[in-house]
C-alpha cells in the first residue's frame, strides 16, 4: 500500500505539508496549487517563523512541478514536503481524488487510507445452450476464454413409450450440466489464482440456483449477486454499467454489515467503543482491532510530539507529559495509530446510525471509556 513507505515521515516542528491533487484542465496546475494551498498560508501565520519560511519554500516547490505533471497520465498526485526537514516527495494515484492540503507533524494519509480497494468478480452468464465467463477488477474487465456451447439435440421426440424423449431429454441436460461445469473449471482456476470477492450469476432467474449447484463450493461460496441477462446479448460494454452498481451493491452490504457489527456490540456491552474519544483512547493503548469511520466525518486534535499519543486538545499529552502539536485532522491521526497497532481501518459512506457518533471501533479487549 502507498500509504506504508510515506508513513514514516515526520516533522517534529510541524512543518509537514500534504497535498492532494486531482489532475486539472490543461495548463491548470500553477492555478490550483495556489488554491489548494491558500488556507494553509493563512493560518501558517499563526505558526513558527521557521514553519511559515518552510511553507514558502514548499509552495514554490510544488508549483514548479506542474510542467511535469502535465506529461504524466496519472489521474491524481501527492505531495509530501517540509523544506525545514529535508522532505519532498511526488506519488501519483491511480484513482481521482479531492484536493486538499494540511500541515502537521506527520504525513496526511487519509485519502490513501480510504481510497476502495477494487473488488474482483466472477461473471457467469448463461442459459441452457451457452455460457460465458467474465472476470472484472476494478475498471478492467475482460472475457475469459470463448464461449461454451452446448450440443442438446433436437426436440424431435417420438418412438417406442416415450424412450426417444427421455434420452434426448436426458441427453441436453448432460449437455447443459456439462458446460455450467467448465465455465466453473475455468472461473475456478482464475479463483485460485487470486481470489473473487463475489460470484455474480447472470441468467434467467429460474436458472440460476442450478448454475451454482454446477459450481466448486469455493465459488458456490461466494458472495451471489444475480443479473437478469442472456449469453448470446452480453457485451462488454453493456456488462460494465451492470457490473459498477452490483459492485457499488455489494460494498453497501459489507459496510452495512461492518457498522451493524460495530454498534450492535457496543450497546450490548461488549468490546466495541463509539465516539471520537472513546476510539482515540483506545487507539493510545493498541486496543483497536477493526476502526469504522462515517464518511468524512473530521475534527482538529493534537498529536504528542515524543510518544504519538493522540488526543482532542491540550498542550502536554496524556500519556508522557511531553508537548503536543495540533493536527487539522486527528482522524486521520487515529487511523494511522490503528493500522500502525495492526487492526483495520475502514471508511463507510452508507447513511447510519454511526453517524451520531461519527467513529466506533472494535477493540481486542475491553477498554475503560
Amino acid at each position: 500500500m502507498l500509504a506504508d513507505p510515506i508513513a514514516g515521515l515526520r516533522s517534529p516542528t510541524g512543518a509537514l505539508v500534504s497535498v492532494y491533487l486531482n489532475r486539472p484542465s490543461p495548463g491548470g496546475f500553477p492555478a490550483l496549487v495556489t488554491d489548494t494551498l491558500r488556507p494553509l498560508r493563512a493560518r501558517a501565520n499563526h505558526l513558527p517563523r521557521s514553519v511559515q519560511k518552510s511553507l514558502r519554500r514548499d509552495a514554490h516547490k510544488i508549483r514548479d512541478l506542474a510542467d511535469r505533471l502535465e506529461l504524466e497520465p496519472a489521474p491524481s498526485f501527492a505531495v509530501f514536503a517540509s523544506d525545514a526537514d529535508d522532505i519532498f516527495v511526488v506519488e501519483s494515484l491511480t484513482h481521482a481524488i479531492e484536493n486538499r492540503a494540511t500541515l502537521g507533524p506527520r504525513p496526511y494519509l487519509r485519502p490513501l487510507r480510504v481510497a476502495p480497494r477494487p473488488l474482483r468478480a466472477a461473471v457467469l452468464v448463461a442459459d441452457r445452450t451457452e455460457a460465458r465467463i467474465f472476470v472484472s477488477s476494478g475498471e478492467h474487465l475482460e472475457e475469459v476464454g470463448t464461449p461454451l456451447e452446448a450440443d442438446i439435440g433436437k426436440p424431435n421426440y417420438g418412438g417406442f413409450s416415450g424412450y426417444q424423449e427421455h434420452s434426448t431429454r436426458s441427453h441436453a441436460e448432460e449437455a447443459t450440466s456439462r458446460i455450467w461445469r467448465e465455465a466453473g473449471a475455468r472461473l475456478l482456476d482464475v479463483h485460485q489464482d487470486r481470489t473473487f470477492d463475489f460470484l455474480v450469476i447472470g441468467s434467467l432467474d429460474e436458472l440460476a440456483d442450478e448454475i451454482v449447484g454446477q459450481l466448486h463450493p469455493y465459488l458456490a461460496d461466494l458472495d451471489r449477486m444475480q443479473l437478469h441477462a442472456q449469453p448470446r446479448e452480453m457485451t462488454i460494454a453493456g456488462l460494465r454499467p451492470k457490473l459498477a452498481d452490483l459492485t457499488d451493491e455489494v460494498r453497501a452490504r459489507r459496510q452495512s454489515a461492518l457498522v451493524g457489527q460495530v454498534l450492535d456490540t457496543a450497546h450490548a456491552g461488549g468490546q466495541a467503543v463509539l465516539g471520537l474519544e472513546s476510539a482515540i483512547g483506545a487507539a493510545n493503548v493498541m486496543a483497536v482491532d477493526t476502526l469504522v469511520v462515517a464518511g468524512w466525518f473530521t475534527k482538529p486534535g493534537v498529536v504528542c510530539a515524543n510518544c504519538g499519543a493522540l488526543g482532542r486538545a491540550g498542550r502536554t499529552c496524556v500519556v508522557c507529559g511531553q508537548s503536543t502539536l495540533p493536527v487539522d485532522d486527528v482522524v486521520s491521526e487515529l487511523m494511522d495509530a490503528v493500522v500502525a497497532g495492526g487492526g483495520s481501518v475502514h471508511q463507510v459512506t452508507i447513511p447510519s446510525k454511526l453517524d451520531i457518533h461519527g467513529v466506533g471501533a472494535i477493540t481486542r479487549y475491553p477498554v475503560q471509556v
